[in-house]
């Protein structure tokens, strides 16, 4: 035991070394070289210091303390605002007195010339943190191609920390408690996978055909229709005895306390002849509570519904689904219940596949099927998915939907599956289906979709697959292990360090640390198993496995060999370890050869994995999260449900995905004459003729305000608040992402536009008035034109022509008599650019920028891929990628070659 103890502090000590080192980075900064002339303070002080001096400083920005030396990063981003100001001629203000020519030259050059210099002596370090911790998510997908199980890791410390991506070495610190957190999260991981290895025989397939719950239905009608029948009984039993004469008095003196009929009848034991509900098949519960009856007796719309119901066509094969609601007794189902995953199914990727059907008299926009988990308390799991029916009651289809059973399945509580129509979860949606239906048959709401079966099976490759690090143990897991001897012990941990670490052979000693834990477990009273399971545990919370690489303090700039490139190359494009294949490469040294990592890198952009790339990078280079930080209105907006928001966002994925696959060109993104669409999104834009689940390439026509980023739903619903559309957060949005000019940030003690609450103004009006104050218009300026552009979507990326405000009373109501619509004026002057009449022109004035774009995209690919902030001195890398680029169509998979074979993805 004191061995396990001293080698697991040694492992927690190694981590708190290998976080500090993280916090001040590895190299220090060579002596400076660089340095702007004494003369060239005098332009600075003549024409800058008055806003960005002492006493004021705009955009928290100043030069009277710009020190003249270039000595570190930090100066020379500040010397580079200077640079990019002066040559865009945004500084000095157009209203302020501009330098001489003669002077602005002469300082503009030598800064050129400085800055070059800078970059020489201070380009080499390029503000690298030697030390990368694996984040959240390449934690989880390494744990899964190691061990085959899909673990739970969100109790993890968040890993952005004020930077881009979550790749970045400044925010991948470790914690002591998170070493804790490592070593649990290894014994569960590992345990899981024992457990699935344990499973001798996977499962058949599951399968359940939906009428047995239609028999069940008619039961349940049955039963209904002969209970209201023994609820009329009685009251008429009750009722006539109420009228005979020898009750007179009594009632008489009953009525004072009970004014109708029904209330009379709670007292039917001091009624003479009154008999008792037990006569008639209820229970002794009744005799107290006769409102139990009343509701037997007030069934009447359930049983309307039923007949409604029982003359529908294929009920002998399968069931419709319907609305929860004041008729939900009725004999259709709103979701699919008691239909649970078999608790023999262990953890692990399998395949729900569902036949059905739609309604002939269904509309387009009820065609649409909601599946996912719920608990015992009906609270919905996330995974909730949305397919569209394509079949009809004629020619039904299947639809297959990818599952992945996780630990969390354990519990019966989420084994719960439910397959519903789209959107049935919202209550005032339900409401509005059984109001409409009604109207139509005077009955309820009509079926839209009928179910034939579901079933549940495996996927090839999927559940019951050893993974390699099992594999590569080679020893029995359960205690039949009693007698592995010390050689065979040693050799499986051997093997499976090594897979651990990426395919880098253990490290000397570490083996001895291990098998002394195994030895320390079993001589506490552990069986092999349990003991077996903390010496893996040590090495899944080691810094060689947390770690992307071991730490090299005070190494010199050198090239990454073989394990180490392939490393880097399949976290970045896959998010995940290096496969049998980059890891053999490594082995043999070949994928040090240009040629074949170039075709390790087009492998691994034709892969599914890839994925794991484009989803987080998208993520958080475009800042999708923003989707989710508010509720979008349903009174406003109803159709940007849940299944609308997740096929928007996917939009962006799947556009994203095809630019890889095509290889076109990464500014279709600014804009394009197609978009790539599946069933619910083009049902929410309005286009017809397209169905299914797959997202498509679909041409757009003429005049579409589609096509690229800014006539995605999903981009435009982040500039705004749920509710109202915010022209401020998308002018930036598109200033940062696609233009490369991000705004700074507004400035302390900015005025509040409060006092304009309640006043019948425009959101131009609005937006004009607030720029009043000239320590806003300075940004606004460049801002607001943008987010007039786009004001043409609403809240929830709609097309739109006209607008509203209406403010409110003072219970917080809508006042009807304070309402102002106008139509928008989408026409505005980019500054110090054209001006636009429309969003249209103002898109192409965008999509005219492509290098700025290009340039934007490569910073985010270096960032995303090298875990470090992309500086000031990798200009001439960003400018070689993006002239590699240009030279070839701005093709998307060129940057991505571009960046693998430079030297900076080359070295470490």
């Amino acid at each position: 035991m004191q061995n396990c103890l001293e080698g697991l502090f040694f492992c927690r000590r190694f981590l708190w070394v290998a976080s500090i080192l993280c916090s001040f980075g590895l190299y220090a900064a060579e002596p400076p070289r660089a340095v702007m002339p004494e003369r060239h303070r005098t332009l600075l002080s003549q024409h800058c210091e008055g806003c960005h001096g002492p006493e004021k400083q705009k955009g928290m920005f100043r030069v009277d303390d710009l020190p003249l030396q270039i000595a570190d990063a930090l100066t020379a981003e500040r010397w580079q605002k200077v640079l990019n100001a002066l040559n865009s001629g945004e500084m000095p203000p157009e209203e302020e007195k501009q330098p001489g020519a003669k002077a602005k030259t002469d300082f503009l050059d030598d800064l050129s010339n400085v800055m070059v210099a800078a970059r020489k002596s201070l380009g080499d370090q390029h503000g690298v943190i030697a030390l990368r911790r694996l984040n959240r998510r390449e934690y989880h997908n390494t744990l899964r191609d190691l061990l085959g199980v899909d673990l739970d890791v969100s109790e993890l410390p968040a890993d952005t920390g004020g930077t881009r991506f979550d790749t970045v070495g400044a925010s991948l610190f470790v914690t002591g408690n998170q070493i804790e957190q490592y070593e649990a999260l290894g014994l569960d991981a590992l345990e899981e996978a024992f457990r699935v290895q344990s499973r001798k025989v996977l499962p058949a397939k599951f399968h359940f055909e939906m009428e047995t719950l239609q028999r069940a239905a008619v039961k349940r009608n049955s039963d209904a229709l002969d209970a209201r029948a023994r609820a009329n009984r009685w009251i008429n039993a009750v009722d006539d005895a109420v009228k005979r004469p020898e009750n007179a008095a009594k009632v008489t003196e009953l009525r004072k306390i009970a004014k109708t009929d029904d209330a009379l009848r709670y007292h039917w034991k001091k009624i003479s002849g009154a008999p008792s509900p037990m006569l008639f098949g209820f229970d002794k519960t009744s005799e107290v509570n006769p409102a139990l009856i009343y509701l037997h007796r007030d069934r009447t719309e359930f049983i309307r519904y039923d007949e409604y119901y029982q003359k529908l066509p294929l009920l002998d094969k399968g069931i419709y689904l319907t609305v929860p609601c004041r008729i939900a007794g009725g004999n259709g189902v709103t979701s699919v219940p008691g239909l649970s995953i078999p608790q023999e199914f262990p953890p692990g990727d399998y395949v729900v596949r569902i036949r059905v059907g739609a309604s002939p008299l269904a509309p387009p926009q009820r065609r649409f099927l909601d599946f996912g988990l719920k608990g015992f308390a009906g609270a919905l799991t996330p995974g909730l998915s949305t397919h569209h029916v394509t079949g009809t009651l004629d020619a039904p289809q299947v639809i297959e939907v990818p599952f992945t059973f996780t630990r969390k399945n354990a519990d019966r509580g989420h084994r719960n599956l439910f397959v519903r129509e789209r959107g049935i979860g919202d209550p005032t949606r339900s409401e509005q289906m059984l109001s409409e239906g009604v109207k139509r048959n005077g009955v309820g709401p009509e079926v839209a979709i009928w179910v034939d079966w579901i079933e549940i099976e495996p996927r090839a490759g999927g559940a019951g697959n050893a993974a390699p690090g099992i594999r590569a143990l080679g020893i029995p897991l359960d205690d039949s292990g009693t007698e592995v001897s010390e050689l065979q012990l040693r050799g499986a941990l051997e093997r499976f360090v090594q897979e651990a670490y990426r395919g880098v052979k253990a490290p000397s000693g570490l083996v001895d640390r291990l098998v002394n834990i195994y030895e320390s477990r079993k001589s506490v009273g552990d069986k092999h198993r349990d003991a077996l399971k903390h010496a893996l545990a040590a090495v899944l919370s080691s810094p060689r496995f947390l770690y992307r690489a071991e730490p090299e303090v005070n190494a010199a700039h050198r090239s990454l060999d073989g394990f180490e490139l392939a490393v880097r190359l399949s976290y970045f494009l896959r998010g995940g370890p290096p496969d049998a294949t980059l890891r053999a490469l490594a082995a043999s040294g070949e994928l040090l050869n240009p040629r074949v990592l170039l075709e390790q890198t087009e492998r691994l952009l034709n892969s599914p994995d890839l994925t794991q790339f484009m989803q987080p990078f998208l993520t958080q280079w475009l800042g999708l999260e923003r989707l989710d930080l508010f509720q979008f209105s349903k009174t406003l907006f109803p159709r940007f449900d849940d299944a609308a928001k997740s096929a928007a966002r996917q939009e962006v994925h799947e556009t994203f995905a095809y630019l890889f696959k095509a290889n076109a060109p990464i500014t279709d993104l600014l804009n394009a004459d197609y978009a790539l669409l599946n069933g619910v999104l083009a049902d929410y834009y309005g286009f017809q003729g397209i169905a299914g689940d797959v997202f498509r390439k679909v041409k757009l026509p003429a005049g579409s305000p589609r096509g690229g980023l800014l006539g995605m739903a999903a981009i435009t619903a982040m500039g705004s608040n749920g509710q109202r559309s915010n022209p401020v957060e998308r002018g930036a949005w598109v200033l940062r992402k696609l233009l490369n000019e991000p705004p700074p940030p507004a400035p302390a003690n900015v005025p509040e536009i409060a006092r304009l609450a309640g006043k019948l103004l425009t959101t131009r009006e609005r937006l004009q008035a607030h720029q009043e104050n000239p320590q806003c218009a300075n940004c606004h300026r460049k801002i607001d034109p943008i987010g007039f552009g786009l004001e043409n979507f609403d809240a929830a990326g709609q097309w739109r022509l006209t607008d509203f405000y209406q403010a409110l009373d003072t219970a917080g109501r809508p006042d009807p008599k304070a309402k102002k619509t106008w139509v928008i004026e989408a026409a505005a002057v980019m500054h110090n650019g054209p001006a636009f009449k429309d969003y249209f022109e103002m898109r192409s004035i965008i999509a005219s920028r492509k290098e700025a774009f290009a340039r934007g995209f490569s910073s985010a690919l270096i960032e995303y891929a090298l875990g470090r902030p992309c500086g000031f001195s990798d200009e001439p890398f960003i400018e070689r990628m993006v002239d590699h680029a240009r030279a070839r169509g701005y093709a998307t998979r060129e940057f991505v070659r571009a960046l693998v074979l430079s030297k900076e993805f080359q070295t470490k």
